[in-house]
């Protein structure tokens, strides 16, 4: 989950920072330790004067920092390349991830204008499945879908065990779309019943469509990542530059020349290693995005927009239309300062649970009121 920091915190204070950087990840790395001894040795060799002749122009132990700079310029723009590539990838990725669960409220929220009044089961049986095909498309990116994320959709009341049984017949690839195509079954189903005119069907269904379609093109970016060729010669050219580091920053008398190598290492790896989390965002890492946060999310927001009850306005808007006067268009409206706290835009975490009854019903009919889609405990 990307960790959260204070920009306008000073250098030093960041620069120090351990935990959530890329520097635990790289250090762990046995072959950051096997460079940094190679250039330890070189150095404690030059030290007690076995390397003394590196230092003379005509010596074969002489090397150029004009050759080390050639490999040191091709490297680094190598390496800035692909971790810019690498990070426009990343983005994407997470623009088409927030469009998918962004439609989940917002199909909530067309369903129960065009058919929630009187078809209040079966808009909340196309969110439930709607819904459902979302968290097993992202359950599926990481391999299996596990027991434990069966138990979890089915503890939400997203599926029921017979339509378990029925999706377990099916490769993990098609059953998010087999469940995405029951919404739409569903949908059709009930703008029929309610006699909407026929582009609300067609304005719904592309709901769902854009949202397989995001989904196809997550899963085909995930499948075409940076040409091993490349990848292979940028870490040839790394591998290369630390050694040559290794030995020219070795023969010198400066005491500083280890922290020297050291953090050049370590920025080096370092970009290595934040481009190779940063390629698959879809995991445990510290730069991953944070799915559970977001479903969670889009799963209350759906859930308060398909449950809610409400008093005004029930019985037509047109009586409280009425009643309110029109806005002032004569003087330049007086608005209190806006200000956009880091607790505004946290909010609460909210941790999903199953309904408290175990009434089937709640898809066959029973009043909203009697049967809500979710229950959501909120936690600070």
């Amino acid at each position: 989950m990307p960790f959260e920091y204070d920009a306008s915190a000073s250098y030093l204070v960041t620069a120090l920072q351990f935990s959530h950087t890329v520097v635990p990840s790289v250090v762990q790395r046995p072959t950051f330790w096997l460079f940094f001894l190679l250039h330890l040795a070189v150095f404690s060799a030059f030290q007690m004067g076995y390397l003394q002749s590196a230092l003379e122009d005509h010596s074969m132990w002489f090397i150029d920092w004009k050759i080390i700079s050639v490999i040191t310029s091709m490297t680094t723009f190598f390496e800035v390349f692909y971790t810019n590539n690498v990070f426009s990838r990343y983005v994407r990725l997470y623009t088409w991830t927030r469009q998918i669960i962004g439609a989940l409220p917002n199909f909530a929220f067309d369903m129960r204008i065009h058919a929630g009044d009187t078809n209040q089961p079966m808009v909340r049986l196309a969110c439930r499945y709607f819904i459902a095909s979302t968290f097993l498309f992202f359950y599926s990116l990481n391999g299996e879908i596990s027991e434990p994320e069966w138990t979890n959709l089915t503890r939400n009341k997203l599926i029921f065990p017979e339509e378990v049984e029925v999706l377990s017949k099916f490769e993990k690839q098609h059953v998010s779309a087999i469940v995405l195509h029951w919404a739409g079954r569903v949908v059709r189903e009930t703008v029929l019943q309610v006699k909407a005119p026929n582009n609300i069907i067609k304005g719904l269904i592309d709901r769902l469509v854009r949202a397989r379609e995001n989904e196809q093109v997550i899963q085909d970016t995930l499948r075409l990542p940076m040409p091993f060729q490349y990848f292979h010669l940028l870490n040839m050219m790394v591998v290369v530059n630390l050694l040559l580091w290794a030995y020219g920053m070795g023969v010198t008398h400066s005491i500083f020349a280890p922290v020297g190598f050291f953090f050049a290492e370590l920025i080096f790896c370092g970009m290595m290693e934040l481009a190779g989390q940063m390629s698959d965002p879809f995991g445990y890492d510290e730069v991953d995005f944070p799915l559970h946060h977001w479903l969670a999310n889009a799963l209350w927001d759906a859930s308060v927009i398909l449950e809610y009850d409400y008093d005004i306005g029930k019985g037509g808007f047109h009586e409280m239309a009425k009643v309110f006067p029109p806005l002032d268009h004569t003087t330049i409206p007086i608005i209190t300062e806006v200000l956009v706290t880091k607790g505004s835009l946290e909010g609460g975490s909210p941790t999903v649970t199953g309904t408290p009854t175990t009434d089937r019903e709640a898809y066959s009919g029973t009043p909203r009121a009697e049967t809500p889609l979710l229950s959501v405990e909120e936690t600070n």
